[in-house]
């Protein structure tokens, strides 16, 4: 008599379990990375992360180069494209602080954008020659999805 009852919240038991396992499996840790290059003569070459953020809606990004002019302040966004198809700023413009070249030509920066890490779609990181001069793109990079 008793059986049934114990079959019953044993099964119930498994099927919670069971799906919160499922929804780990689920669960995609991505990252997208990419490398820096320079365009149009500049030798700047580095690194571009944009991962799930520390607050949950984030996203973080980290870009690092070297090889660049010695205290130049370069402008830099994650755009929605690629750099062949250009596309529009990924989250807000104003995230990006801009990037100061140290006097070895080294650059490093991060911003947290407002939206969650997105799981596909194309990405590309540009940096600019200053802000006076945004529309000259000195290095560019395809970012590629992780899992």
């Amino acid at each position: 008599m008793f059986a049934p009852k114990f079959l019953v919240a044993g099964v119930a038991l498994l099927l919670v379990a069971g799906s919160s396992l499922a929804s780990d499996a689920v669960r995609r840790h991505v990252a997208w990375d990419g490398m820096v290059l320079g365009i149009g003569g500049s030798k700047i070459r580095g690194e571009v992360e944009m991962v799930a953020g520390k607050v949950a809606g984030t996203t973080a990004v980290e870009v690092s180069y070297a090889r660049d002019a010695a205290g130049a302040v370069r402008p830099w966004h994650i755009h929605v494209g690629s750099c062949a198809k250009g596309g529009p700023v990924l989250g807000a413009a104003t995230a990006y602080p801009a990037l100061r070249v140290d006097g070895k030509g080294a650059a490093e920066g991060k911003a947290t954008l407002r939206l969650a890490l997105p799981d596909s779609g194309s990405y590309y990181v540009n940096i600019h020659e200053s802000a006076a001069s945004m529309s000259k793109i000195v290095a560019c990079g395809d970012l590629l999805l992780e899992e």
